[in-house]
């Protein structure tokens, strides 16, 4: 039998507390690497690949609300340029699959392998197979994933969206209460993910269009 999805603002009061309480506990015990105002799935402190070049622009967060002990927020907080990114790759996604037919659209995505075997005859693992893509003459004899590249590096080079930055409601979430925070800084660091929580939680951060 299939357990019936719900989401967390239809439990009740006290199963609420009880989820909040589980939070509070995470966010307590990993205090040291979170800086106890959140718990950051994300490895916000890897050294190595920030040496390398890594810049660190989305992660999702959990943080308690200082309001209502039978809520917490589960927040995907990403930087403007990540904001921007998302809404032109969805944009240009978007157009370019109104643009193949049915049959095109399942050829484009449809995936090919090829077993291996071990020595008794048993399949062991399958190797996805690199397929020669398709060149389209409506997006000018490129092939899909080509057309979309050069459609996003146009849009950004031209008529780049502007971001507000600000938060949005996330309904239906089975953990917590979903929110986006988009913070105007380049990069994120554990004071820019605080100072976006204190910001929300006191109120002074501008709501935008929920979803």
């Amino acid at each position: 039998m299939t357990r019936k999805f719900k989401p967390f603002t239809s439990l009740s009061r006290r199963h609420r507390r009880t989820r909040v309480q589980h939070i509070k506990n995470l966010i307590h015990r990993e205090r040291e690497r979170c800086g106890g105002l959140h718990y950051d799935d994300c490895d916000s402190e890897n050294a190595e690949a920030i040496a390398a070049g890594w810049v660190w622009t989305w992660s999702d967060v959990l943080f308690l609300d200082d309001q209502d002990p039978t809520i917490y927020w589960n927040a995907e907080i990403v930087t403007a340029d990540v904001a921007r990114m998302d809404i032109i790759e969805n944009r240009v996604l978007n157009e370019a699959t109104a643009m193949l037919d049915q049959t095109q659209l399942e050829d484009e995505f449809r995936s090919e392998t090829v077993s291996s075997y071990d020595a008794k005859g048993k399949i062991v693992s399958y190797k996805q197979v690199k397929r020669t893509r398709v060149a389209y003459p409506q997006f000018g004899g490129m092939t899909y994933h080509d057309y979309i590249n050069k459609r996003v590096a146009d849009i950004l080079r031209d008529t780049p969206p502007v971001i507000t930055p600000g938060y949005r409601i996330q309904h239906g979430y089975r953990s917590g209460i979903g929110l986006q925070i988009i913070v105007a800084e380049s990069e994120l660091t554990r004071e820019v993910i605080d100072n976006a929580i204190r910001t929300f939680l006191a109120g002074n951060m501008p709501s935008l269009r929920s979803t």
